[in-house]
This record gives C-alpha cells, sequence and structure tokens, in this order.
C-alpha cells in the first residue's frame, strides 16, 4: 500500500456508514526531540512482526523512509493538527480533532490490526490520552451543536462519535511509550531552555520548559524506551535505570540502541488506563504508600518527622523521601530559600487595568522571561527598607550555577506536592519542581474549608484515608506541607532543615493561630490581618472558576494531580 500524505485524497477508500466490528488498539509515542522516536518508527516500519500497521504522524517529512522500505501491509499517514476546546476551555476538555478524524477513518477502513500515533515532540501524552477518554462521549452533545468556528467535517464526526456510544467503539489505547535519550537526559535536567528555543514549531508565549515536558512523559509512560545506551557506560545505565523507576514506578524499561526493541514489546501489550497512569506518577504513589502507612499505625505521626518511602536497595543511591509538616512556611523565607537555586515560574493573574503603568512593566517582565522576574520577589514596599536582602532574581545562568554548587539541591531531580503558606490558609499551593525549573501556583481549597459533602466521596478506603488527613491536622484540618523529593545523592536531613528553617516560628505561629481563631473576622480581613504580620511577595493565586463550577466534569482533574492523591 502506498505511503499517504492526507486523510481524504484522492483514490482513498470510500468511508462505510457502519461501526466497525471491533476497536483499534493504538500505542501512543511521545518522546523529546532528538531522542530516537524517528528512528524508533523506522525500525516498526521496516521490521517483519506479522501485524498490518498505520502510522499516525505530525510531520511525515521527519520519518524519511523510503516507500519502498515500507511493508506492503503498513500505512504513514499525516495530521494537520486541530484543538477542540470543550466546555470552559480547560485541558482535560480539549479536543485533538484532527485524531479523532484520522482514528475514525483508519478504524472504518477494516484493513489494519493497529495503529501508532507519534506524537508530536512538544505533546503532552496525558492530553492525547485523554482523547479516548470513556467521558469523551458525555461531552458530545453539546459539541455536536457546532461551536463557533468547528468545520462542517468535524461535526459529522463528533456526532458520529456520540451516536455510536463514543471513540472505544473505533479505538481503543492500549500503550503509551517514551522514548528518552540517555545520553542527554542529565543535561536536561540541568537546562534552562524553553520548549520555544528548541524548536520551531512552538510559540514564543508557549512557557513550558524543557525538563517539564521530559518529566511529563516519562511520569505517564507504560514503556520508557531507553535509547542511545551505546553512548553511555555501565554505571552511568544503572544510574539512569534507578532514576527512571523513582519517577515512575510502574513502568516498563526497555534499553536499546538505534531504537532497535522487540515491536510486540510496545504494542497489543493491553496496559494502558487512564486512571493508573493519572495515579501512577512516582511521587504520587509515594505519598499515597506513606498515608498507607501512617493511617495503619506504621508510623509516629507527630508533624516533624520525615517519612520515607517503604525500604529499597539504593545501590546507585538515588532516592526519595516525603517532607510532611502541619506548620505553615513563611512566604518571604521560603521564597529566600528558593529564588536564587531554582528559576521560578509564578502564577500571574490577568491584569486588565491597561492604563496601570507599574502593572504593566511587573506583567511585561514576567511575560519577557517566563521562567522568572524580580518584578515577582518581595515587592518593593517591602523590601525598600532592607536593601542588604532585597531577594532580586539572578540571571539564570546564575541560578544555574547555584543549583549545581549548593551540596542540598545540585543532585534534586524531582520534587511535587502540597504546601501551606501562613498568608494563604484557605488554599494550597501546588509545587512542582523538574530539574533547574520549579512552578509554585494556587491549588485547591483545604477540604477543611468545604462542607463534608464537596469531598467525601463515599468509597470507604478513600473517605478514611482524608478523614485521617483531617484529623491528623486537628484544630487546622487538612492544611499541611506535603512535598515529595526525588534525587541522587540526597542530603535528606539537610533538605529536611532549610526546609524547617522557612516555617513559621513559635511565635509566629502562635501569631497566626490568634488570627486563624479570631471569629470577628471573615475570610478577607483574616487573609489581610496574615499579611499584616507576613511579607508576602508571590503574586497573587489565580482564582480556579472550576472549582465552583465542577458541573459536566466529573472526575477531571483540572491541572493538578496533587489534591487528588488520596483518590
Amino acid at each position: 500500500m502506498a505511503v499517504g500524505t492526507s486523510k481524504r485524497n484522492g483514490g482513498q477508500p470510500k468511508v462505510k456508514a457502519q461501526t466497525p466490528s471491533k476497536a483499534l488498539p493504538v500505542t501512543l509515542l511521545s518522546g523529546f526531540l532528538g531522542s530516537g522516536k524517528t528512528t524508533l518508527l523506522q525500525h516498526i516500519l521496516k521490521t517483519e512482526h506479522g501485524l498490518r500497521i498505520a502510522v499516525v504522524v505530525n510531520d511525515i517529512g521527519a520519518i524519511n523512509v523510503d516507500a519502498s522500505l515500507i511493508k506492503q501491509t503498513h500505512r504513514l499517514t499525516r495530521t494537520e493538527e486541530k484543538v477542540i476546546a470543550l466546555q470552559n476551555g480547560c485541558i482535560c476538555c480539549t479536543l485533538r480533532g484532527d485524531l479523532l478524524e484520522e482514528l475514525l477513518r483508519l478504524a472504518e477502513l477494516e484493513q489494519f490490526d493497529y495503529i501508532i500515533i507519534e506524537s508530536s515532540g512538544i505533546s503532552e501524552p496525558e492530553q492525547v490520552a485523554e482523547t479516548f477518554d470513556k467521558r469523551l462521549a458525555e461531552q458530545m452533545s453539546a459539541v455536536a451543536g457546532g461551536p463557533e468556528g468547528l468545520d462542517e467535517d468535524m461535526v459529522k464526526v463528533l456526532k458520529r462519535l456520540k451516536a455510536a456510544g463514543g471513540l472505544e467503539k473505533f479505538a481503543r489505547l492500549d500503550t503509551t511509550v517514551t522514548v528518552i535519550d540517555a545520553f542527554t537526559i542529565y543535561n536536561d535536567f540541568e537546562t534552562d531552555d524553553m520548549l520555544s528555543s528548541r524548536r520551531e514549531d512552538v510559540q514564543p508565549e508557549d512557557e513550558r520548559t524543557v525538563s517539564d515536558l521530559m518529566v511529563d512523559q516519562i511520569e505517564f509512560a507504560d514503556v520508557i524506551v531507553l535509547n542511545k545506551m551505546e553512548m553511555v557506560d555501565t554505571k552511568m545505565r544503572a544510574r539512569i535505570r534507578d532514576l527512571l523507576s523513582k519517577l515512575n514506578h510502574r513502568a516498563k524499561i526497555l534499553e536499546t540502541s538505534y531504537g532497535k526493541i522487540e515491536v510486540r514489546e510496545i504494542i497489543n501489550t493491553g496496559i494502558f488506563s487512564l486512571e493508573r497512569a493519572q495515579t501512577g506518577y512516582g511521587w504520587l504513589q509515594d505519598l499515597h504508600a506513606m498515608t498507607l502507612r501512617q493511617v495503619r499505625g506504621c508510623v509516629a505521626v507527630n508533624g516533624k518527622k520525615v517519612i520515607t518511602p517503604k525500604p529499597e536497595t539504593e545501590e546507585y543511591n538515588i532516592r526519595n523521601f516525603v517532607y510532611t509538616r502541619t506548620r505553615p512556611f513563611h512566604p518571604r523565607r521560603l521564597f529566600k530559600l528558593l529564588h536564587d537555586k531554582f528559576i521560578m515560574q509564578l502564577e500571574v493573574p490577568d491584569d486588565d487595568d491597561d492604563d496601570d503603568d507599574e502593572d504593566d512593566d511587573s506583567d511585561s517582565a514576567m511575560d519577557s522571561d517566563a521562567s522568572s522576574s524580580s518584578s515577582d520577589s518581595p515587592s518593593d514596599t517591602d523590601m525598600a527598607d532592607d536593601d542588604d536582602d532585597p531577594l532580586d532574581m539572578p540571571p539564570n545562568a546564575t541560578i544555574l550555577r547555584n543549583k549545581r554548587a549548593s551540596p542540598i539541591f545540585s543532585r534534586l531531580f524531582r520534587s511535587k506536592g502540597e504546601f501551606l503558606l501562613a498568608t494563604r490558609p484557605h488554599r494550597a499551593g501546588e509545587w512542582s519542581q523538574a530539574g533547574a525549573m520549579i512552578t509554585l501556583a494556587g491549588g485547591r481549597p483545604w477540604f477543611c474549608t468545604l462542607p463534608a459533602e464537596q469531598y467525601m466521596t463515599g468509597d470507604a478506603e478513600v473517605d478514611r484515608l482524608v478523614r485521617f488527613d483531617m484529623e491528623n491536622g486537628g484544630e487546622w484540618g487538612d492544611r499541611r506541607q506535603e512535598l515529595v523529593f526525588i534525587g541522587e545523592g540526597l542530603d535528606v536531613r539537610g533538605l529536611e532543615a532549610v526546609l524547617d528553617g522557612c516555617l513559621l516560628t513559635d511565635e509566629e505561629f502562635g501569631a497566626w493561630e490568634g488570627v486563624m481563631r479570631d471569629g470577628g473576622l471573615d475570610d478577607g480581613k483574616r487573609v489581610e490581618k496574615m499579611q499584616e504580620l507576613f511579607d508576602d511577595g508571590f503574586p497573587d493565586w489565580v482564582e480556579d472558576g472550576e472549582l465552583e463550577d465542577g458541573d459536566g466534569h466529573d472526575g477531571h482533574d483540572h491541572g493538578s494531580h496533587a489534591h487528588h492523591h488520596r483518590h
């Protein structure tokens, strides 16, 4: 069968009217630019494995496989990306319209045994995987009505999906695979590169970083193909495997050179589960394991103890631990600890007041460098009388040098979780660090601020864990610091000490509790009082409207897995 470069050009068989007899299994292949993903695809297309495979790619030119070398049972096609935003435009309700059209077309042809989707090197695999979510059918009625800008063909596809009962009747996601370059993985953890600096197909305003995307691709994979192993020695191979197993406990790791693997290792495995993938991140599993041991009474909980995951052989000294405390962080001291050792990505609310020059200057400073801006350090008014400690953010190159030189943070590859700021007692902060980059943003409301019916699930085991969080915090409920750290040769006690140094002192904590107990204050006034007591130079957290109008998004996670880790 000849190589095709279009979905609906001349000579293609006419689409059938009926639903296919079976859903085609799909492997989603991710990997960063240069990882060897294209070489792996070439290997699949030229290998005798007895399957008729259709490969769907974003850039057919990049594959560069001579048509005569492709098995006659295969087909290589490309897609032109169509992204369709559904309710609220949130990530979890964004459809890859191009994939929907192509998957339906290939399934209806009934000429193939399998589909491999080569995800763009800049794609987050979870977003593509959610296209296969069964809950997608529930969104069809609204979309099929013809949202603005949706072409007629796409409306027909969505109506067809709705009538059939969802995409699962045509295609099902079987395996997610990520290809990693063994030679560059450590360098990619230490870079400050934005995706836009490495790829011409990334918009300049895209603020994602190389290290963040690489971690996303590693953590979501069912299978990790560790490529270019011929370029690293035996000791480095073991170090990389140990690191990957800590980042993703559940993934199968295949070592290879030049993308040569047994094809059946990544197709027809039947191992993909969206729920399992979204709860299978290494850091999330560490939190869950720690909580189960706490609930079962295996660990004394006093708010001042490092809880490590279950003991493992640490031959190559890649280790992980969970930092838990019930006392809030002082915002200024936390900022001081992090601002010159990590490139900080801080949440900045949209500013609609174009006449406010000061705000415009602050926002433009943030926009000009997505990774950091001195305008987001503790405010100028707070710092005017403290010239010795301005906490201005250094240049990125200086931050990278500082991190590499730090005995505490130099080999910290990943940290993730929730944190409690003294000045923001009603809402959890989300902490996400990958390599030199760290993102601190607003997350869920603490459960203790909500009516029980909004967070109790009816699942006895889940609700037991939630109740444990609430009871463990005593008067202050589930408010806490709960952060997982994964690194090589980590000085756990040293890391614990510097984080403890950011907590409120006894005197400060007494003042904080006094404000919290003042029944004459509403939430707004209480926050104002806290800000008078403790300098807070972090930008305001964007209010998450989805937390208030979650109807129609049952079970979806809008940008944060941290607040679902008990589930």
